[in-house]
């Protein structure tokens, strides 16, 4: 998929003359000096320490296959229930009783107290770890348009805003549901930020996506049916047929709109599922609970035919109970808690309520049919309400309506899952041939309420990409390259390490060899955006950049070869994005060095240096950078905006 680039563990110096357009910069020992400040911290977390032994030709690994759930416990208030020990618990998989090989608290003191934060940077200079302590879980919030009425929308877009403004340091990402998914903010603790992304009416669809066809002409049909039925019963005289020709007409009428409604609902669900489907992908390479909250009007889990007219074929009926299942299943292997919040807030019968208020001869006049109304109306909540039910209780998450404090729901389902047991265990069941493990876990304690994912995806080890598989007995897993490089992922601190980003030079038209290489990705994009694809009648400008790179030496697995030299196995992967997230342009390099003994010991003090140039269309907004060690499977990654800032030092006249 990506292009190679050539990256050489080089110093500084050696990089200014090869590299003679951009700006002269004395970097090396501030980036040292950064890796120094956060060594320390970094090292007090759960991390398995670096290793440096000899190469003998020959490695035994063990590798242990360890499941991870995370279950919340609350009390009949709802609050979160501390003090609980690993023997409270019975857990089970498909009914087989499991050894709990871990249990640890997570809270908010508890991830405060592991999470290291970062100094401060010089200009140009980033760092993967955050600027100041983050709470609450990870949370995904996706407004869903496409399943909430359009009446409906400003006052849960003003209740989401409220809720957003609330959000202090804890790491938020928005999509947004309309004819398909779109991020509109990748996962940041800056609330200003989600704020902005928000409020942008640009961003936000202005119209109610998947309306029927023609809903006022199939309406107009039944209502001048029902008209003409009415005018030919005070013409006794002739209207011997006529009522059951237009019966019959008004049935067909009914018939062709239940079934235009019944197309829209299979295509509502299909987009609703393959968004789940997304999110849970784009999570996949992000390790621990994950919360997502499904801002929506939902969907009901199947609709039966009508069977009052003995329309015995009727082909309006529907089952979505094994497609949830399928979306559930992927979200359970991503970790990811869905808390349903009902965009609608309380529900009334808007059509029962207009019969009531048109006076007793109306009242009187539509009885019946206010009934029948009423009594689909509860139906159609129900369903919808037990979709919402079903797909938070099989994710380890619970669903919030009949409310109008939409932001009060929004705000509890965002910290319900902040506090939680993690349990891991290593199945008895040792074949992993990807099908699907029901989970079952139970206090001796029952009068509690216990929230988990259901299931997991049994895959085998060599082909997952799932951050559950782990190595060598760690409970948190190294998770997939490609998952951690998606644009808006938060940053992985597996694996620490600074960057010094600079221009190189301006802008340059892309060569006939650049441009092939753009084609996938341009072609990608227009893909994603339903367009179809032109090729651009010029060459696209493109801008180069130097980057540095500074790896926590002590986090590296490094082994002595025969020959008397270490050797990291290091992957690089650099990515450049647009506004909406599509892919521009990407390298992906390995290195393998080759380090003198005696040099060994400053690179485990100090930090692995290499030098990448990375070209890329100026009208990037990002770029990503991902860094894993081969060996131990760690990660890190970052993301960086662009343009880069102004540089002070930039305009000072050389000395």
């Amino acid at each position: 998929m990506f292009a190679s680039s050539r990256i050489d563990r080089i110093d500084v110096e050696r990089a200014r003359w090869e590299h003679g357009h951009f700006r002269v910069r004395y970097i090396a020992a501030a980036i040292l000096g950064v890796l120094g400040a956060v060594s320390t911290m970094a090292l007090q977390q759960a991390q398995p320490k670096a290793e440096c032994t000899k190469d003998s030709g020959f490695v035994l690994r063990q590798t242990v296959r360890l499941v991870r759930v995370d279950v919340t416990v609350t009390d009949a208030q709802g609050n979160p229930v501390p003090g609980l020990r690993a023997s409270d618990f019975r857990l089970s998989e498909d009914g087989k009783p499991q050894s709990i090989g871990h249990f640890e608290w997570q809270g908010k003191d508890t991830r405060l107290a592991h999470a290291p934060t970062r100094p401060a940077l010089p200009p140009h200079m980033f760092m993967n770890l955050p600027e100041a302590p983050e709470s609450g879980p990870l949370t995904v919030l996706l407004y869903d348009v496409l399943n909430t009425p359009l009446d409906a929308q400003p006052y849960a877009h003003q209740q989401m805003v409220k809720f957003l403004k609330q959000r202090t340091g804890q790491q938020i990402a928005i999509f947004v549901l309309s004819d398909r998914l779109h991020l509109l903010q990748g996962f940041t603790p800056d609330s200003e930020l989600i704020q902005r992304a928000a409020n942008d009416s640009s961003t936000m669809p202005q119209h109610q996506p998947l309306q029927a066809t023609a809903p006022t002409a199939i309406g107009a049909l039944a209502d001048a049916a029902s008209d003409d039925k009415s005018h030919a019963g005070s013409h006794n005289s002739s209207a011997t047929s006529v009522p059951s020709a237009l019966d019959n007409l008004e049935e067909e009428m009914e018939r062709m709109e239940a079934a235009e409604a019944s197309s829209l609902l299979d295509r509502r669900v299909e987009l609703t599922l393959e968004a789940f489907a997304q999110i849970g992908r784009f999570l996949s390479g992000v390790s621990g609970r994950k919360n997502l909250i499904w801002y929506s009007g939902s969907f009901p889990a199947g609709i039966l035919p009508d069977s009052s007219k003995g329309l015995f074929n009727d082909d309006t009926g529907r089952n979505y109970s094994e497609r949830m299942r399928a979306a559930t299943d992927l979200l359970n292997d991503s970790e990811t808690a869905v808390y349903p919040v009902d965009t609608r807030g309380l529900q009334t019968n808007s059509v029962y309520n207009a019969s009531q208020s048109s006076g007793p001869g109306g009242a009187h006049a539509t009885a019946q049919s206010s009934m029948r109304a009423t009594s689909q109306f509860r139906e159609q909540l129900a369903a919808e309400h037990s979709s919402m039910d079903s797909i938070g209780e099989e994710t380890g998450g619970r669903a919030f309506y009949n409310t109008n404090g939409l932001d009060q729901a929004l705000e509890k389902a965002s910290s319900d899952g902040s506090s939680y047991y993690s349990l891991a265990y290593a199945p008895t069941n040792d074949k992993f041939d990807g099908s699907v493990r029901r989970i079952s876990v139970a206090l001796e304690h029952n009068h509690y309420h216990l929230a988990y994912r259901r299931s997991y995806l049994a895959e085998d080890l060599g082909t997952s990409t799932n951050p559950q598989a782990t190595a060598e007995g760690d409970v948190v897993a190294s998770g997939s390259m490609a998952a951690t490089a998606q644009f808006g992922t938060p940053p992985s601190h597996q694996l620490i390490f600074a960057a010094q980003v600079d221009t190189i030079g301006q802008p340059a038209p892309a060569t006939a060899v650049q441009m092939a290489a753009l084609k996938p990705y341009l072609e990608q994009t227009a893909k994603a955006t339903g367009r179809k694809f032109v090729q651009p009648a010029e060459p696209i400008p493109m801008q180069q950049y130097a980057i540095q790179y500074a790896i926590l030496g002590s986090q590296l697995d490094l082994s002595l070869s025969a020959n008397n030299v270490y050797q990291p196995h290091l992957s690089l992967s650099a990515l450049a994005f647009n506004g909406n997230g599509e892919t521009l342009w990407g390298f992906n390099t390995k290195i393998e060095d080759a380090i003198p003994a005696s040099e060994i010991k400053g690179i485990v003090k100090n930090g692995y240096r290499a030098v990448q140039i990375f070209l890329v269309p100026v009208d990037a907004a990002a770029i990503r950078l991902v860094v894993r060690d081969d060996r131990s499977g760690r990660l890190g990654s970052m993301e960086i905006h662009l343009p880069l800032p102004p540089d002070k030092a930039s305009t000072t006249p050389a000395q």
